[in-house]
């Protein structure tokens, strides 16, 4: 997605990429020296090509196309929306799986007597439900994290891959990348079934070592790379069968972990979340699905082939038939410049509406998912040190982020964030203790109650 501002006027009308004119420009091109070659033949010979045409054709060709366009932009927000839901549900789940769990003296002490990152006034010593709590805090953190990962590289490769059966090579260059990110927040068996579910052909009879070794080679000192090699095909196969999606099963993991440390009337897991609660994280991981299942369908439900035939057809005879509208005595404006721009509106419209019509993928005016993505490892960084749970705020590190990423983000990103132990420091260092601190707010309100209680 690409920022830019609404008072620079001239630098939006001269801009070129991410614009229309990179689809259009060679249609324009030669339907504007079309339409000046019959101007000039019919200047010639003193005689018109004909006397209608612009009157009904123009009228229902924008109607159509304006009616398409709408269309498309109904779905973009609908895509845009469906983002929004989905990454304030996991914002949600989080949020309310660091508080419910108790955890043991400390934990407990700390989240019901000093407060939302408050330290209480005295500390208390660590204990077993502690290191438990500990566990589900960090699981629940890095399969979220991966759960929005996979759900850029799913709704990335839906359309290619899933519909089609294959995707271009950039494509799969950033898929990789993905693969990669999940493969430092996920464990062996967690990535490699999460890997399945990808479907890439070329990994069907790979093992996690050999998968490990040949994307950090791919990715070794990835500060350095820019794009996909040369030397790799064109498409790649994509297993289209109807498999579970990376999505899917990385809710299924959550689930998992949920009930696994869920404490029942019996009290047999004191330090875990209290059966009545879990209702309400299951109702989000439901919507988590429910909004999964939208993107999908907005990215994988194409045009109905009635109507795309009819308006490119139409479009077509509306084009090839401009020697029709000449008229030598208006002049060569109203036969060269006006045939011209109505032409520049005619394509830049439909150009649009396919633009619209799928909004995910690694487009320059596809939706950004990157930014969202960092977001929530900022705030999921930012919960754990509020939950006053610092240990498991140290199993996570901030990896640097390559610019060829980095740039396909509309804002400047610097760090993603990886699981210290499952790093991959040879593609990229993990930043050092100094380059990253603690918000000023945070410390100065921990800082104002210490003085108070003392």
């Amino acid at each position: 997605m690409i920022l830019y501002g609404y008072g620079t006027w001239l630098e939006v009308v001269f801009t070129y990429t991410g614009t229309v004119w990179p689809n259009i420009k060679n249609k324009w091109i030669m339907f504007t020296l079309y339409a000046m070659v019959a101007y000039l033949i019919a200047l010639r010979w003193q005689s018109n090509f004909g006397s209608e045409g612009r009157t009904i054709l123009f009228s229902t060709m924008s109607f159509l196309l304006i009616f398409r366009a709408n269309a498309a932009y109904a779905r973009y927000w609908l895509g845009r929306n469906t983002v929004s839901d989905y990454i304030s549900e996991l914002r949600e789940f989080m949020l309310l799986s660091i508080i419910y769990v108790r955890g043991g003296l400390q934990s407990s002490t700390y989240l019901f007597h000093g407060g939302p990152g408050i330290a209480p006034e005295h500390k208390y010593l660590r204990d077993q439900f502690d290191e438990k709590a500990q566990d589900y805090r960090v699981d629940v953190i890095r399969l979220t994290v991966a759960l929005c990962v996979a759900f850029k590289l799913h709704t990335g490769m839906a359309l290619e891959g899933y519909c089609f059966g294959a995707i271009s090579k950039e494509t799969k260059w950033y898929a990789d990348w993905d693969r990669l990110r999940l493969m430092q927040l996920l464990t062996e068996h967690e990535f490699m079934l999460i890997n399945r579910c990808i479907g890439l052909a070329e990994d069907e009879m790979v093992s996690a070592q050999e998968l490990r070794k040949r994307l950090c080679r791919q990715f070794r000192f990835a500060k350095n790379l820019h794009t996909a090699p040369d030397s790799w095909p064109d498409d790649f196969e994509v297993n289209n069968s109807q498999l579970i999606r990376p999505p899917i099963a990385l809710v299924y993991l959550l689930r998992e972990v949920l009930f696994r440390n869920m404490n029942d009337v019996e009290n047999n897991q004191p330090w875990g979340i209290k059966d009545r609660f879990v209702g309400a994280l299951a109702a989000l991981l439901a919507n988590l699905l429910r909004s999964c299942e939208t993107a999908n369908l907005v990215c994988t439900t194409p045009v109905p082939l009635p109507y795309a035939n009819l308006v490119k057809t139409l479009l077509s005879f509306f084009l090839f038939s401009l020697p029709f509208y000449v008229d030598y005595q208006l002049g060569w404006f109203a036969n060269t410049a006006i045939p011209s721009f109505i032409t520049l509106a005619l394509l830049g419209v439909d150009s649009i509406a396919t633009e619209l019509e799928n909004p995910f993928g690694n487009d320059e005016n596809d939706l950004d998912l990157l930014e969202q993505v960092h977001i929530l490892e900022c705030e999921a960084m930012e919960l754990l040190r509020q939950s006053g749970d610092n240990e498991a705020c140290n199993v996570f590190g901030w990896q640097h982020m390559p610019t060829f990423i980095a740039d396909r983000c509309c804002r400047a990103l610097k760090y993603q964030l990886v699981v210290k132990e499952l790093a991959v420091p040879e593609v990229a260092a993990l930043a050092s203790e100094a380059e990253l601190s603690v918000p000023q707010w945070l410390i100065d309100r921990k800082e104002d109650v210490r003085q108070k209680n003392a």
